[in-house]
């Protein structure tokens, strides 16, 4: 059972992807990368806004629509999860 219900859970889900929509907009473009060698060693290219800054303005964004909708961080949302 969702606290607050469907339409809860349905709020949550768009407030999420318009916080990860505004998080991947605010990182300036051309992205910024890591270079192809640290040290001499060849490293996977790293996004900076995918790998660093959509995580952790998401993961804030959903912090606080969790808090505001009531909803502890323990919620069991697995059953609402479409793969």
């Amino acid at each position: 059972m969702v606290p607050a219900g469907r339409s809860a859970l349905l709020l949550a889900s768009v407030a999420l992807g318009v916080a990860g929509a505004f998080a991947d907009l605010a990182v300036p473009t051309p992205t910024l990368t890591l270079p192809s060698k640290v040290c001499g060693i060849r490293v996977p290219p790293f996004h900076v806004d995918d790998n660093f800054v959509v995580p952790v303005v998401s993961g804030y964004a959903c912090d606080k629509v969790f808090g505001a909708l009531g909803w502890a961080v323990s919620s069991e949302l697995a059953p609402f999860l479409w793969v």
